[in-house]
C-alpha cells in the first residue's frame, strides 16, 4: 500500500460521504454523482435558454425579458427561473465536484485532462452566467456593466477607458447586445459543449445521467423555486442614478466584491496567480504513478476483454504479427494507464500483468501466507484480497507477517484497485488450502478507477467475464465479498470475525459437491435512514436562493454623490505642425505625385507626439482630482483618454476645474467654475467635449456638465 493512513482530506470527504449514505443510501448518494448533476443543470439550461432565446429583442432587452416573465409566467416566467436556478447550483456543484476530486486526490497523472477541463468549464460558466445577467439590462446589469468595465480597464490592452462605454446610453453601443446574445448562445452551447466532450473523453463509459430518483428530486426543487421566488428583473436601468440595494448573485459576481476590497495589484495577483495554481496542480508535486501495464503477447489471444474492461481507455487492439492465429493482440497506450491492474482481473488468459505484481507473484505472496499462517489451533485459515484504496492500512493489516490485526490466521494480499481480482486468484487460494476467501473493494460507486468494484462483482456473479473456471469442487460459499468506505475499516475487522466463525462451525468436511456455486450478497453496515431525497437536497436548495438575491455589496454609499470625470483629448504637438510647401512635397513626396490621395494635401511636418494632459479639480476650495494623462499610440501621437469617479457628499458645491495640454505650467488652457447641486444616490458627469473646426491643427473644447 501506498500510504499506510488517511489523509486528513481524505477523511474529511469519506466522513462527508458517509453521512450521506445513511442519509441518501448508497444508491441515492448524491456525492457519487456529482458530474452527471453537472451535466443534467447543463442540459436544463441548454433547454430554457434555448427558449428564452427566440423571445429575446436586443433592440428593447429589458421590456422583452419583462414581458416573457410577468404575460408569460407559466411558460417563459418558469423557464426563465429553472434557467436562473439551474445555473446558480450548476456552479454550486461544479464546485463541491472540483473540490471532492481535489481532496481525494484524483486530479493528477492520466487524469490531468479531466482536471484542466473541468477547471474551464467552472470559469466558462461564470463568464457565461455573467453575460446572462447583463443581456437582461436593468439595474444589475448596469452594475455589472460598470464594475466589469473597471476590471477591463486595468488590462493594459485598451486604449480608450472600457468605463466611458457606460456613461449614458447615447455612448453604448447598439450592437453589444446582438454580439453578447450571440456570444452567449454560442459559447455556452458550442464551447461548454466542447469542454464537456474533452472533460469526458479519456473516460471509457462516461456516466453523464443520474440515477432517476436523483434527477427527478433535483427537477421538482428547481420548479419550486421557481414558483416561491420566481426571477424577476430589478429596476430599469437609469445611468444618472448609482446602482445601489441592487439583488446580487453571489454564485457569479463574487469577483466584483473581492475587486473592491483588495488592491488591484492583489487581486489580479489573486486572481491570475490562484488560475494558473489550479490548472497547474496536477504538475505540482506530483508523485510517482503506479507501474502501466503491460501485455504478454503470447498469451494475448485477441479477445478484446481487457479493452473492453479498461476504465480509461488505455488498451487498443492492433494486428498481430508473430503469426499466431489470432487476428488481433491488445496494446497499452501509457499516457492513459492508469496502473489499477483491471485489465489483469478481465483477461483469463493471463495477457496483461504490472510489472511491479505479476499473477506469478500474487499466487507465490498466497502460498507463503497460507504456509506462515497454519496454526494448530484449528481455527480457519483465510485469505484476504483487499484494495489497497479500501482500508487503512495502520488499523487493518499487520505488517510484520502480512496478516490481518489481532487475527495471525487471516493473511492479506493488496492490490492497486479490486478489479484485478478475478476467479483464478479466488480459486487458486482455495485450493491452496485457504478455508475461506474474502474480497474488499472501495464502496459501489465509489471505486477510486471508476469501475473496478462494479466488474468484481460481475465477475463473481458470472456476469461478466472471465467465467470460473471451476476446478474439482471448489465451494463458492467460503467466499464473502465487502465494498465500503476505508472510514469503515473496524466494521470490516468485526465481520471478518464474524465469516470467520462461520467457517469455524462447519463440519469437519469442507469439500461440497455443488453443481452452482452462489456467492453470498455483499453485506452492508448498518441501517440506511429512509429519508426522501428532494427532502434534503433542499439545504442546498435554500443556499441557492439566499446567495442568488442577497442585497448587493455595498460598492457604492446611497446617501453619497458620485462624479465621473472623462475626456477623450487631442493634445498639443511638441512642435509647431505646418503643412507641407509645394517645393517640399516635391521632394519627399515622390510616389504621390500622381496620387489622388487626400494624404499628399494635409501632410505636415515637425513632431508628430503630443503632450501630456493634465487635470485639477477642485470642489469647495478642496483638491479632489490631480493627474497627468499620457498620449496614446505608438508614437505618443493620439489623444489622451481620462476616467474617473469621486464619491462626494450631496448638496450645492463649488466645483472648479482645469486642464493643461501645452508646455505652459504657469495656467490653464481649459478652465471651468460653476456652482452645481449633487444629489444623494445620483451621477454626475463632467465631461470635456473638442470643438474642432474643419482642418484646424491642434484641438479646442469646453467641459459639459449634466
Amino acid at each position: 500500500m501506498n500510504h499506510k493512513n488517511l489523509s486528513i482530506k481524505k477523511r474529511i470527504v469519506y466522513t462527508v460521504e458517509g453521512l450521506a449514505d445513511r442519509i441518501f443510501t448508497p444508491r441515492y448518494n448524491p456525492l457519487y454523482y456529482l458530474g452527471m448533476i453537472c451535466f443534467f443543470l447543463l442540459t436544463l439550461i441548454a433547454i430554457s435558454g434555448i427558449y428564452l432565446f427566440f423571445f429575446y429583442r436586443t433592440s428593447d432587452p429589458y421590456e422583452a425579458i419583462q414581458s416573457l416573465t410577468v404575460n408569460q409566467w407559466y411558460a417563459g416566467g418558469i423557464l426563465r427561473s429553472v434557467h436562473r436556478y439551474a445555473s446558480d447550483g450548476l456552479i454550486l456543484f461544479l464546485i463541491i465536484h472540483l473540490l471532492r476530486e481535489f481532496l481525494l486526490g484524483r486530479y493528477r497523472q492520466w487524469r490531468w485532462l479531466s482536471w484542466v477541463s473541468g477547471n474551464a468549464l467552472l470559469i466558462a460558466s461564470i463568464a457565461m452566467g455573467i453575460i446572462g445577467y447583463f443581456l437582461v439590462w436593468d439595474e444589475r446589469a448596469q452594475l455589472i456593466a460598470i464594475r466589469t468595465a473597471h476590471l477591463l480597464d486595468d488590462i493594459p490592452l485598451f486604449i480608450e477607458p472600457p468605463p466611458r462605454t457606460f456613461l449614458s446610453i447615447a455612448t453604448m453601443s447598439k450592437m453589444l447586445f446582438f454580439v453578447l446574445l450571440i456570444g452567449h448562445a454560442m459559447i455556452s452551447l458550442i464551447g461548454m459543449g466542447t469542454l464537456t466532450v474533452i472533460h469526458i473523453s479519456r473516460n471509457a463509459r462516461p456516466a453523464i445521467k443520474p440515477p432517476r430518483a436523483v434527477a427527478a428530486a433535483i427537477l421538482i426543487i428547481l420548479l419550486l423555486l421557481s414558483f416561491i421566488s420566481p426571477a424577476t428583473n430589478a429596476l430599469p436601468v437609469d445611468m444618472a442614478k448609482i446602482p445601489v440595494d441592487t439583488p446580487f448573485d453571489w454564485f457569479y459576481l463574487f469577483i466584483y466584491p473581492l475587486s473592491s476590497i483588495l488592491s488591484r495589484g492583489a487581486f489580479w495577483l489573486m486572481t491570475v496567480g490562484g488560475i494558473v495554481i489550479l490548472f497547474m496542480a496536477p504538475w505540482l508535486g506530483s508523485r510517482s504513478r503506479q507501474p502501466i501495464a503491460q501485455i504478454k503477447s503470447e498469451n494475448c489471444v485477441g479477445c478484446e476483454q481487457c479493452r473492453n474492461d479498461c476504465p480509461y481507455e488505455a488498451i487498443k487492439m492492433i494486428p498481430r504479427k508473430d503469426g499466431r492465429p489470432y487476428l488481433f493482440q491488445a496494446e497499452v497506450m501509457k499516457n492513459r494507464c492508469a496502473g489499477c491492474g483491471i485489465c489483469v482481473g478481465a483477461c483469463g488468459s493471463n495477457g496483461p500483468d504490472l510489472p511491479n505484481l505479476t499473477m506469478e507473484q500474487i499466487k507465490e505472496e498466497v502460498t507463503k501466507l497460507l504456509y506462515l499462517s497454519k496454526k494448530p489451533n484449528g481455527r480457519p485459515n483465510i485469505v484476504g484480497l483487499v484494495c489497497e484504496k479500501s482500508v487503512r492500512e495502520g488499523e487493518f493489516i499487520d505488517t510484520k507477517n502480512r496478516s490481518l490485526n489481532g487475527m495471525p490466521d487471516v493473511s492479506i494480499v493488496t492490490f492497486p484497485c479490486i478489479g484485478m481480482v478475478n476467479h483464478s486468484v479466488i480459486e487458486y487460494a482455495l485450493e491452496s488450502g485457504a478455508d475461506g476467501v474474502f474480497i474488499s473493494g472501495c464502496q459501489t460507486g465509489e471505486c477510486h478507477y471508476r469501475e473496478g468494484s462494479k466488474w468484481t462483482q460481475m465477475r463473481l456473479r458470472t456476469e461478466r467475464a472471465p467465467v470460473p473456471v471451476l476446478k474439482g469442487d471448489i465451494d463458492y460459499s467460503r467466499v464473502r465479498s465487502y465494498y465500503l468506505s476505508p472510514l469503515q475499516t473496524n466494521s470490516l475487522i468485526k465481520e471478518i470475525g464474524i465469516f470467520q466463525g462461520e467457517l469455524n462451525n462447519r463440519p469437519n468436511n469442507r469439500r461440497y459437491n455443488i453443481v452452482e456455486s452462489v456467492l453470498p450478497k455483499e453485506r452492508t453496515y448498518g441501517k440506511a435512514v429512509k429519508v426522501f431525497t428532494a427532502a434534503v437536497l433542499l439545504i442546498p436548495a435554500v443556499l441557492i436562493l439566499f446567495l442568488s438575491v442577497k442585497p448587493i455589496y455595498p460598492f457604492y454609499n446611497k446617501d453619497m454623490s458620485l462624479i465621473k470625470f472623462t475626456f477623450k483629448h487631442a493634445s498639443r504637438h511638441e512642435e509647431e505642425q505646418r503643412e507641407l510647401t509645394a517645393e517640399e512635397s516635391e521632394k519627399k513626396l515622390k510616389h504621390m505625385r500622381r496620387s489622388n490621395s487626400p494624404f499628399a494635401k494635409v501632410r505636415r511636418v515637425g513632431k508628430r507626439e503630443r503632450l501630456p494632459v493634465y487635470v485639477e479639480m477642485e470642489l469647495d476650495d478642496k483638491k479632489i482630482l490631480s493627474k497627468t494623462y499620457y498620449p496614446t499610440g505608438i508614437r505618443n501621437d493620439g489623444p489622451a483618454f481620462a476616467y474617473e469617479e469621486m464619491l462626494v457628499p450631496p448638496g450645492v458645491h463649488y466645483i472648479k476645474v482645469g486642464m493643461r495640454d501645452s508646455k505652459d505650467e504657469n495656467h490653464f488652457d481649459y478652465t471651468h467654475e460653476d456652482k452645481i447641486e449633487l444629489k444623494p444616490g445620483k451621477i454626475t458627469i463632467i465631461n470635456f467635449v473638442e470643438e474642432t473646426e474643419k482642418g484646424a491643427v491642434e484641438r479646442e473644447g469646453r467641459f459639459v456638465v449634466k
